[in-house]
């Protein structure tokens, strides 16, 4: 298993596991244009690894454009390499974001019975 964090000034940071059966990214805090870097190493790792990926976001307290586009490249990765991406109880600041720009229903943010069971599928 890889794990690795970053954390830069400790304003957010991104966290990856993966194994063989499934990669996991965890975000906390701030996840924006500072991130971009670790945004960077942990796409490069789901592509690599090429396994199922789950997205926790239960504790990110903001997202700008760079986070968004960074949720949007791991789906669009899912999606050529066909493996299911699937975004896990998303904090209230990311579906919030995610609503205001119009992308709810690519995050599957649409259904608030799965919002509710604290699963989001990205791509399935």
């Amino acid at each position: 298993m890889t794990s690795t964090a970053f954390d830069g000034e400790h304003h957010g940071t991104i966290e990856i596991h993966v194994d063989d059966d499934q990669a996991r990214l965890v975000l906390r805090g701030e996840i924006d244009g500072a991130r971009r870097a670790e945004a960077s190493a942990a796409l490069a790792a789901v592509l690599a690894a090429a396994v199922p990926v789950v997205i926790e976001t239960a504790d990110v307290t903001f997202i700008d454009s760079a986070g968004v586009a960074f949720l949007a490249q791991i789906h669009a990765i899912g999606a050529d390499e066909g493996f299911p991406v699937r975004l896990v109880a998303p904090s209230a600041v990311v579906v919030d974001v995610l609503r205001m720009i119009g992308l709810e229903d690519r995050f599957g943010l649409e259904d608030p019975g799965r919002e509710a069971a604290g699963v989001t599928t990205l791509v399935g």
